[in-house]
């Protein structure tokens, strides 16, 4: 039988809610690190015909820049899409049990949000609408170009 060759591909993307306070750390060699729980939600009809909501919560853990960033710009509640890989690792807690867990290691992530960057509050105030001169203007064929 040939040798079936697989490609290497570990690959997760999910959109959802940080479920948790960011709290940003360092490891001993100063590098920054957070770990945080992604919240997502999947619909779906129950026998009696109701639609339902199921919730899964993913460990998630952001490096260096991204960490850093996170903690900037994100919160616990803030919409977010992350895309990373899987990563299992094995420890041995305080009392020496053999420990394992699963988590994404972030490539990218995007926050769906906006927060305005001069410090302002993100309240529900209306934004305002532009002038009625701002608005674009009809064209007509003579006007083009081309």
């Amino acid at each position: 039988m040939a040798d079936l060759k697989l490609p290497n591909i570990n690959k997760f993307m999910a959109s959802g809610r940080i479920a948790n306070e960011l709290e940003l750390k360092y490891t001993p060699k100063g590098t920054p690190v957070m770990r945080f729980t992604l919240a997502v939600d999947r619909r779906y009809k129950d026998e009696s015909d109701q639609w339902q909501t199921a919730t899964s919560w993913i460990d998630c853990v952001a490096w260096s820049k991204f960490a850093e960033n996170l903690a900037t710009n994100a919160h616990k509640g803030s919409p977010i899409i992350v895309e990373g890989r899987i990563d299992t690792r094995n420890w041995t807690d305080q009392n020496n049990v053999n420990r394992k867990s699963t988590e994404v290691v972030l490539d990218n992530y995007h926050i769906l949000e906006w927060k305005p960057r001069d410090g302002q509050s993100t309240g529900s105030e209306d934004v305002p609408l532009p002038e009625e001169s701002a608005a674009p203007q009809k064209t007509t064929a003579d006007d083009l170009p081309f």
